[in-house]
């Protein structure tokens, strides 16, 4: 029996490389284990003979993990806005694309020229940009007015499709409201030539209003 104050021998020492070696095993699989959450093999780390730390930071750089990508803000995918419509016998038939429901602008127009044109106390008609209207379908009639102003409409029913001026021509085109299949999705943001408009008529809220414009 050994005293418990007496000097140690080699026997009370022998198991205490073996805890520090048990301790060193654990710690290796716990990082295994954390590491295979975000790489696909750590184990080829360990194998290597870099350190650890240049190995690790290596293995992270080059993983395609979504954890580790930073996307580029100006990389985003715009999705168009499509638009369809037709005259009344379904004769001529369009097609409208636009990158944002703001380049459509929809506008009443009082103007004496619309209030003849449409048969009504106004015009109602939708600005777009040409490049993104075509016809599907069928091939307009065209009537200049003396003021220059070109209405296109179907030769069959007599509904009108569209009209633009001079200076627009080649820029835009003034679809009529009611021709769209889905209308309601570029509602009125405005009046124009308010002095005509008749007195019973009541504004339209959150719209802009102008008196005159050139006509």
């Amino acid at each position: 029996m050994h005293c418990a104050t007496g000097p140690a021998t080699a026997t009370e020492i022998a198991p205490r490389p073996l805890r520090l070696a048990l301790t060193n095993n654990h710690e290796t699989f716990t990082q295994r284990m954390l590491l295979s959450r975000i790489l696909p093999n750590p184990a080829s780390i360990f194998r290597s003979s870099q350190p650890r730390t240049l190995r690790l930071s290596q293995t992270i750089a080059s993983t395609p993990s979504p954890a580790f990508q930073i996307r580029n803000p100006l990389q985003t995918f715009i999705m168009s806005i499509h638009m369809k419509g037709h005259c009344v016998c379904k004769n001529l038939q369009y097609s409208l694309e636009l990158e944002s429901l703001d380049d459509a602008r929809t506008t009443l127009c009082h103007c004496n020229s619309c209030k003849r044109a449409f048969g009504t106390n106004y015009g109602l008609t939708t600005k777009v940009p040409l490049k993104g209207f075509k016809y599907e379908t069928g091939t307009p009639k065209l009537f200049k007015q003396h003021n220059g102003v070109t209405r296109e409409f179907c030769d069959n029913c007599g509904a009108y499709i569209c009209e633009y001026g001079e200076e627009a021509a080649d820029k835009f085109r003034y679809i009529m409201w009611g021709s769209f299949n889905e209308p309601e999705k570029v509602p009125p943001k405005g009046e124009f030539f308010c002095k005509n408009k008749p007195k019973w008529m009541p504004d339209i809220p959150d719209t802009f209003r102008k008196q005159e414009i050139k006509e």
